[in-house]
């Protein structure tokens, strides 16, 4: 039994996504790096289909656009950029909840595509989700902690969205803790 793909940006049946919506999506402008990382890059800019796309990614679990948004952020890392991927994880509670990590999907994906080990390198303590925080409470940004060493790696940090940077850079002050030599930050999309 065969069963029909519908684009995650605009709910047609077909690829996901559709040629229509990657032809709506523009490019992420350049983020500022947040302090604890060395780079970060994201693929697209968070609006229109774009947003949508990942929106349905991380609460729906729509994983047919997930080979093109993996296969878009891996073209962001140069080569021999990275030694391995690892991900800023969810909640404990939001991963049961969902029955997956939105981020840990896309960084095993990446990892493929870029033929690099992916590890899972962070513990995320309990706590409200960044999404819908305001500006001074995104600041404070989530708490990690290290599950192992990982001296002198250079290492991709992957998250669905990079908005304020606070996830990532709580990830990379966690990384940097255990001897990360370079960290390049890397999401599917980043608002303007």
């Amino acid at each position: 039994m065969l069963l029909t793909t519908t684009c995650a940006g605009c709910g047609r049946v077909g690829p996901s996504p559709c040629p229509g919506c990657v032809g709506e999506m523009e490019r992420a402008t350049p983020i500022p790096v947040p302090p604890s990382l060395d780079r970060c890059r994201a693929l697209l800019a968070y609006e229109g289909p774009a947003r949508e796309l990942v929106a349905q990614l991380k609460y729906r679990n729509a994983r047919a656009p997930m080979a093109w948004l993996a296969g878009g952020i891996a073209s962001l890392v140069r080569p021999g950029e990275v030694d391995l991927i690892t991900w800023a994880p969810t909640t404990p509670e939001r991963r049961r909840q969902r029955g997956f990590d939105q981020a840990e999907l896309l960084a095993r994906r990446v990892a493929r595509d870029l033929q690099v080990p992916c590890r899972s390198l962070l513990a995320r303590s309990p706590g409200p989700a960044q999404t819908g925080r305001t500006l001074a409470d995104r600041s404070k940004g989530p708490r990690f902690r290290p599950l192992r060493r990982v001296d002198d790696l250079r290492i991709g940090v992957i998250d669905d969205v990079v908005t304020t940077g606070a996830t990532l850079d709580a990830a990379g002050r966690a990384l940097r803790a255990v001897g990360a030599s370079h960290l390049l930050g890397l999401a599917a999309a980043h608002p303007r």
